[in-house]
């Protein structure tokens, strides 16, 4: 097919045969096919060198997002994790708070039945600490606290068994009954009206209920660390011997029985067989 050929006169441009070339006749009769062919493949390369290129930068982006995806996705997570965690702390929080009410509300009830008044902590401790894992500390450090002042207040007799006025303080006196001579009073007298309720200042368990010498009726009460109460002259009793009572528990109606020049309450505090000036027990 290349062997046939055929002449080509190169001609100047005044006219004149300048230059004679062969060439294959092939290439003469398809100049057109092999021109287009030629821009065709040309085109193509183009094309596959643009595709290439824009291919390899979709790849390098969709790299860098899935990247910055990957980090926002475990952001999200972490966030999530600290958002649960903190829901956790704080519910930790809540709850040593509410435990803290719980007792302190328990206490003040107690309280309230030895007629004292409420025990109010306000920013006690120290200045506040706003970290959550202080805070749940801080409550589970109150708690304790309350809860230590809580057993020791159901052991100690503090309060008022009656809310009488005093008519006859703890020590030596005159003989109620003479006016002569000086006597030991062992407790305080409350005075008020036969029949009123008599109340316990601790919890414990009674030890005597019935009638003694000049106590007359008499209630006695065994408490934690040692100590013991007596409630005398009642014009009843309302408990048991060996049983087991509460603060507030009322033991008796006052009364006149025994060696008594009226209605009143003869009350004693005891520590380890010792006698107390009950007084010092009448505030907390």
């Amino acid at each position: 097919m290349l062997k046939k050929k055929t002449s080509v006169l190169i001609v100047s441009a005044d006219g004149n045969p300048n230059k004679k070339i062969q060439i294959p006749t092939f290439l003469l009769s398809y100049w057109k096919h092999i021109a287009f062919s030629f821009v065709a493949f040309v085109l193509l390369g183009v094309v596959g060198i643009i595709y290439f290129v824009n291919n390899r930068n979709e790849k390098l982006y969709a790299d860098v997002y899935l990247e910055k995806i990957d980090k926002l996705r475990k952001r999200n997570q972490q966030l999530t994790l600290d958002g649960t965690n903190n829901q956790i702390n704080i519910d930790d929080v809540r709850r040593s708070m509410n435990s803290f009410d719980s007792t302190l509300n328990r206490i003040n009830a107690k309280m309230k039945k030895r007629g004292l008044k409420a025990i109010a902590l306000n920013n006690a401790g120290g200045p506040l600490v706003e970290e959550e894992e202080n805070l749940e500390e801080l409550a589970k450090f109150y708690v304790n606290m309350l809860t230590d002042v809580e057993n020791r207040l159901d052991g100690a007799p503090f309060g008022r068994p009656h809310q009488g006025r005093i008519t006859s303080r703890f020590g030596y006196r005159r003989n109620p009954f003479t006016g002569r001579g000086r006597e030991m009073h062992s407790g305080v007298d409350l005075k008020g009206r036969t029949g009123e309720t008599i109340k316990t200042t601790a919890k414990g368990t009674v030890t005597f209920a019935g009638y003694k010498g000049g106590y007359g009726n008499l209630v006695t009460v065994k408490h934690a660390n040692g100590y013991e109460t007596r409630y005398a002259h009642l014009s009843r009793i309302r408990v048991k011997r060996g049983q087991r009572i509460d603060v507030g528990t009322i033991v008796g109606l006052l009364g006149s029985t025994g060696r008594s020049t009226g209605p009143h309450l003869h009350y004693e505090v005891l520590q380890a067989g010792r006698t107390m000036n009950p007084e010092k027990y009448f505030q907390f």
